[in-house]
C-alpha cells in the first residue's frame, strides 16, 4: 500500500526549495517507482545481495588469517581457537561457533566454505538493517540504494581478513550503532554489544564507546542496560577461558591487539574497500543535498558520518583498532553516499551536486573501460583461459560507459545511478572470474597443501616441529600439530605418523627420534624442498 505524501514549504530555506516528508506518489519515473515499492524493494536487495555476495561466496581460498579460523573450525569449541595443537588468542569464541556449525553441516571437515559463507551471510544481515533503517528515515528508495551501495562495495565481494574485514564481529558493531543512532541504549543494543565482544573482544566495544561521545545525543549515550551484557558476557568468557587455559593465554588474548601498530592507510583502505560508491558520498557537502532531506533522515545520516569520522580517527592512530572500525566506516561510506544519490534523484540537488554527480560516475566509467581495454585486451591476447571473462568485462565496461555518457549528456540522474550499478557489477565479474581463480592458484598455498594432504589417510594428524603457514596447514584438510622436540613425537598415539619437515630438518633428524620414511617430496613456489615423512 503506498503513502499518501506531500511537501512543505520551508520558510528558512532558499526560495523554490521544498523540505520533502517523503517520495512524492504522482512521480512518473518507473524506476523510481518500482524500487520504492515494499515488495519490489526487498526482491532488489535479494537480488543485489545474491550477485555481489552469496554468489561465489565461498570460492575464494583463505588467506593466512581466515586460515587460522578454519583450522580452529576443525577443533571443539572453546573460549579461544585451537591451532597447530594450541590456543590462539586471536579466534575468538563468536567467530569460532559460526564455522563450526558449517563444518559440521558439511559433515565435520572445515572447508573455505566453512569461513567464507558465515561472513557473507553477516554481511547481508548487516546490508538489511542498514537499507531498513534509511527506508524508514529517507524513504523506500534511498533503502534500495543504500543495499546497492553497501552489496555492491570491492569489501562485500572479497570479504578477505587481509584487508581488516571482519563481518561477522562487525554484525554486533553494525547492529549496535544503528541501535544507537535510532535514540536505542537498550538491553537490545546491550546484547549485540555482548556479541560484539564475543566474537572480536574488546576493540568493537571501545569504538561503540568512543561513537556514543562523539554523538552526544539523549539516548544515545551510555547505559546500564547497555553495558551490562558485556560485561556479564565478559566475565563469563573470563571465568570459561581461566578454567580450561592457562591465565597466559587469556591475557593474551586480551592484549593481542595492543601489539599492532597505528594503521596510517586505513583511510584510504577505506574509501578503495567501498568503490565504486565511495566518491559519492562527497555529494554532502553540498548544502542542498544535505538540506533536502527528511526531518528524521538528517540527523540519521550525520549521525553516521560522524561514527564514520570518529572509527576512521580511531582506527588510524589507536592500536587494535583499525579492523574494528573498518566495517562501521563502510557502513557510513554506503549510507552517505546513498542520500546524497536519493536527493540527486528526486531533482532538488544544486548544480555543483550535479557535476560532482555525473562527472564521478563519468570519471570512473572512463577509467574502468581503459583498463579494460587495455589489461583484458593483454590478457584476451596471451591467455586463453580468462579470454572470455576478459571479453565480457570489455563489453560491459563500454556499455557502461555509454550509458554514464548518455546519462550526463541528458542530465538522467537515473541512468547514472544505473550506469554505478553497471560498474559495481563489472567490478563482480572481474572479481569472481579473474581475481578469485588467480589468487587460488598463484597467491593460494591450496594447491601444494592439498599435494602434501593427498598423500595422508583421512582425518590423520599431520606432525611438525616449527610453525608452518596457516593456510598451508588448512589446505592440507588434516589436523595438523607442532611438536615442541622432534623426540616428542613418540609419545603420540600409536601408529604411522605422518610428519612435514623441510629438506635440512629431515636430514638432520635427531637419532633420538622415532625414525622416519621418506614418503613424498615436494618445491614449493620458492623453489624451497618440503619433505613429508612417515614413521
Amino acid at each position: 500500500m503506498s503513502v499518501e505524501t506531500e511537501r512543505a514549504t520551508r520558510t528558512d530555506a532558499r526560495p523554490g526549495a521544498t523540505h520533502r516528508q517523503d517520495r512524492p506518489a504522482g512521480t512518473s519515473d518507473f524506476v523510481i517507482r518500482w524500487a520504492w515499492d515494499l515488495p519490489h524493494r526487498f526482491a532488489a536487495l535479494a537480488l543485489m545481495a545474491t550477485v555481489f555476495v552469496l554468489l561465489y561466496g565461498g570460492s575464494l581460498d583463505p588467506g593466512p588469517i581466515e586460515a587460522r579460523l578454519g583450522l580452529a573450525a576443525s577443533e571443539s569449541l572453546g573460549p579461544l581457537g585451537q591451532v597447530f595443537g594450541g590456543w590462539d588468542p586471536s579466534v575468538w569464541p563468536g567467530q569460532l561457533a559460526p564455522s563450526l556449525i558449517w563444518a559440521w553441516g558439511e559433515g565435520g571437515r572445515p572447508t573455505s566454505a566453512s569461513i567464507r559463507w558465515p561472513a557473507a551471510i553477516a554481511g547481508v544481515v548487516i546490508g538489511l538493517i542498514l537499507a531498513r533503517r534509511a527506508a524508514t528515515t529517507l524513504g523506500g528508495r534511498a533503502g534500495v540504494l543504500v543495499g546497492a551501495c553497501w552489496y555492491g562495495s570491492l569489501a562485500l565481494m572479497d570479504r578477505s581478513a587481509g584487508a581488516g574485514i571482519d563481518l561477522v564481529t562487525a554484525l554486533g558493531t553494525v547492529a549496535v550503532l544503528d541501535r544507537l543512532l535510532a535514540g536505542g541504549s537498550d538491553l537490545v543494543a546491550g546484547i549485540g554489544l555482548a556479541w560484539a565482544f564475543l566474537a572480536g573482544g574488546w576493540p568493537p566495544v571501545a569504538v561503540v564507546m568512543l561513537t556514543t561521545v562523539v554523538l552526544g545525543r539523549p539516548g544515545s549515550t551510555l547505559s546500564v542496560r547497555l553495558l551490562a551484557p558485556t560485561a556479564l558476557a565478559a566475565a563469563a568468557w573470563s571465568a570459561w577461558t581461566l578454567s580450561v587455559a592457562p591465565v597466559d593465554a587469556w591475557a593474551a588474548a586480551l592484549t593481542l591487539p595492543l601489539t599492532t601498530g597505528p594503521s596510517w592507510w586505513l583511510a584510504a583502505g577505506v574509501l578503495g574497500l567501498a568503490l565504486p560508491w565511495s566518491p559519492l558520498a562527497a555529494l554532502l557537502f553540498s548544502r542542498s543535498i544535505r538540506e533536502g532531506m527528511t526531518t528524521a533522515g538528517r540527523p540519521y545520516v550525520l549521525g553516521w558520518i560522524q561514527v564514520g569520522g570518529a572509527c576512521l580517527i580511531a582506527g588510524t592512530v589507536v592500536p587494535g583498532l583499525a579492523s574494528a572500525a573498518t566495517v562501521p566506516a563502510l557502513a557510513a561510506l554506503a549510507i552517505a553516499a546513498a542520500a546524497g544519490c536519493d536527493r540527486v534523484l528526486d531533482g532538488d540537488a544544486e548544480e555543483r551536486a550535479l557535476r560532482w554527480f555525473f562527472g564521478t560516475i563519468l570519471a570512473l566509467s572512463f577509467v574502468a573501460t581503459g583498463l579494460a581495454l587495455g589489461v583484458g585486451g593483454a590478457i584476451v591476447a596471451a591467455v586463453p583461459y580468462y579470454r572470455g571473462v576478459c571479453l565480457a568485462l570489455i563489453t560491459f565496461t563500454v556499455l557502461a560507459a555509454g550509458l554514464a555518457v548518455w546519462s550526463a549528456s541528458r542530465r538522467r540522474p537515473v541512468g547514472a545511478v544505473f550506469a554505478a550499478v553497471a560498474l559495481a557489477f563489472i567490478l563482480k565479474v572481474g572479481h569472481a572470474g579473474y581475481y578469485v581463480p588467480e589468487w587460488n592458484y598463484r597467491q593460494s598455498q591450496g594447491p601444494w597443501g592439498r599435494a602434501v594432504g593427498q598423500w595422508v589417510p583421512p582425518n590423520w594428524p599431520i606432525y611438525t616441529t616449527h610453525t608452518w603457514r596457516a593456510d598451508l596447514a588448512f589446505a592440507t584438510g588434516h589436523p595438523v600439530r607442532q611438536l615442541l622436540d622432534a623426540r616428542h613425537l613418540a609419545y603420540q598415539p600409536a601408529g604411522a605418523r605422518f610428519v612435514l619437515l623441510l629438506d635440512n630438518e629431515y636430514a638432520h633428524w635427531p637419532e633420538q627420534a622415532p625414525p622416519l620414511t621418506r614418503v613424498a617430496s615436494f618445491q614449493d613456489e620458492h623453489g624451497g624442498g618440503r619433505v613429508l615423512a612417515r614413521t
